[in-house]
Parts: C-alpha cells; sequence; structure tokens
C-alpha cells in the first residue's frame, strides 16, 4: 500500500516543483542569446526536470495575411531573423520537450544555413527535411505569426523578456538565484 501511495504521490511532487519560465526570444538579439546559452542551457544542462520552459521566439516585428491566404512576417532585424525565428519555432513544435538545444545552437546565427549545417547536423536525415521544410514554407510562417500573436498578448516591449511562475524577472541577478526559488530540488 506504501509503494502505491508513493507511486501516486510522486509524480504530484516531482511536478509541483517545476518552475515555470516563458522567454519571449529573438534569433539575433545578442543579449537573447547570451541568456540563453550562458544562463539557461547551463541551468537546464545542471538541474534537468526543474524548468517548465516555454521559448516565443519572434521578437519585435509584424505578420500580414494576404489575399493569396499567406502569411508574410518582418522582424526586428530583418529577413534573416525570420528565416531563423521560423526555424526555432519548427523546432519546438516538433519537439514540444526537447527543443532547448537546438533552439539555443540557432540562437545568434548569421543565416538559416549556417543554422541548417551547424544545429541540424546531428538528427536524422528524415527530421532534417521536416524541420527544413517547416522553416522554408507557410507551415513555419504559420508558427512565427503564433508567436507574434503570444508576443503582443502579452505585451512584450524588450528582448528577452522573462516570466518565472507567471511574474516578471527583470534578470538583475542570475537566472539559476531565482528558479532556485522555487523549487526545493536546488
Amino acid at each position: 500500500m506504501l509503494v502505491l501511495l508513493v507511486a501516486f504521490l510522486f509524480p504530484l511532487l516531482v511536478q509541483s516543483q517545476q518552475v515555470n519560465v516563458t522567454i519571449f526570444t529573438e534569433s539575433q538579439c545578442p543579449y537573447c542569446t547570451k541568456l540563453l546559452r550562458e544562463q539557461i542551457w547551463p541551468f537546464y544542462v545542471n538541474r534537468p526536470g526543474i524548468m517548465n520552459l516555454q521559448i516565443v521566439p519572434f521578437g519585435k516585428g509584424d505578420c500580414t495575411y494576404d489575399y493569396n491566404r499567406n502569411f508574410h512576417c518582418t522582424c526586428m532585424h530583418g529577413a534573416t531573423e525570420c528565416d531563423l525565428n521560423r526555424l526555432q519555432n519548427c523546432a519546438i513544435s516538433y519537439f514540444p520537450r526537447r527543443h532547448l538545444g537546438l533552439v539555443t545552437c540557432l540562437q545568434g546565427l548569421g543565416t538559416l544555413r549556417e543554422g541548417f549545417s551547424k544545429c541540424l547536423s546531428r538528427l536524422s536525415p528524415n527530421t532534417q527535411r521536416k524541420l527544413i521544410e517547416c522553416a522554408t514554407t507557410q507551415t513555419g510562417e504559420l508558427l512565427n505569426y503564433y508567436s507574434m500573436v503570444n508576443t503582443h498578448r502579452a505585451g512584450v516591449r524588450i528582448w528577452p523578456t522573462m516570466y518565472v511562475n507567471g511574474v516578471f524577472f527583470d534578470r538583475s541577478y542570475p537566472v539559476e538565484h531565482k528558479l532556485c526559488e522555487h523549487t526545493a530540488w536546488c
């Protein structure tokens, strides 16, 4: 009986110890790159399972819908940023629980082609093909549109913007300290 009780309660305990983190990013924003590469990725690697992470790659920009039913997005840092945002959004869509490594790899790169060669090379050819197809079609542009809607809905004005358990975090001290305030797993 005790084993059944522990087996039932353990997943609830682990879930209650997770910290909800939402980060609004832009693929070519140097501050976003620094946050993901120097704080979020190391925390994720060193303390797996603590973050319930949602990344929203879009930034400052807009999407329009034309008479042919196609989306066209523009981004603050230009077309390449939209391309890389699309690939990041495709990675998040295809790997909802395991996208952080790929999103971090793509963050701050100079071109979509660089993203394909540098970050997709360890994936299976079939997965590479699916991600490339997504990032270069209306599928990826639709995902960018959804990220734009979420960014605008949240009223984000600076990048990166981060929320921890639904509360804005100004990043005035290390992210690790903030996340560890909300869990006994640190």
